[in-house]
């Protein structure tokens, strides 16, 4: 018994040795010098300093045209640097308040909220969301009616293999009976 389990192994051993195992392929990964890296580095610390040496400037410049104007000048410049940020602000928020409004009356139409994605809130007026939310509802529901009326015109699936025969059950065999009962069920 032990040799012809010796032999099943080995033979086993020798089918697993012919399947070929499909090989994978490796990605290589890109490999960097010092040199490489340190140049990469020094690139993106010189975007950095751009970047904060323009907001220097812009702010020196601001200083400046603030130091050449007169006090009654700083003051009206200043509440007109403020009537931007509470416009900029103000508009912020109808943004969001439209947005959410909107949300709210496309779940209620039954729209789906990604075509709201498409909507730019800070541009848009209530009146024209509202008819951009009449041509979604009336173009999803016409889309959804197509998909409703394809469908339908498929055949309906049949459940499974009805046996019919031209006998009626009492001159029926006791075999036809139960391949009629097994297929029917």
């Amino acid at each position: 018994m032990d040799e012809e389990a010796k032999k099943n192994l080995e033979t086993t051993a020798e089918s697993v040795e012919d399947v070929e195992t499909p090989e994978v392929k490796k990605t290589e990964e890109k490999t960097y010098t010092r040199d490489e890296v340190n140049k990469m580095i020094n690139a993106e610390k010189q975007k950095e300093r751009q970047t904060v040496l323009k907001e220097l400037e812009d702010k020196k410049a601001e200083a400046d045209k603030l130091a050449m104007m007169d006090e009654e000048q700083k003051k009206s410049y200043e509440l007109e640097q403020e009537r931007t940020r509470a416009n900029k602000a103000e508009l912020e928020l109808n943004a969001y308040k439209l947005k959410d409004e909107t949300i709210r009356q496309a779940s209620n139409r039954g729209i789906p909220l990604n075509l709201i994605q498409t909507l730019d809130f800070e541009k848009e007026t209530a009146e024209s969301i509202n008819s951009k939310l009449e041509v979604f509802e009336k173009t999803y529901k016409e889309e959804r009616e197509r998909v409703i009326n394809e469908y339908s015109k498929e055949p309906s699936p049949k459940t499974g293999d009805l046996v019919e025969t031209s006998k009626s059950e009492s001159e029926m065999t006791y075999e036809e009976l139960c391949k009629l009962s097994k297929y029917n069920d």
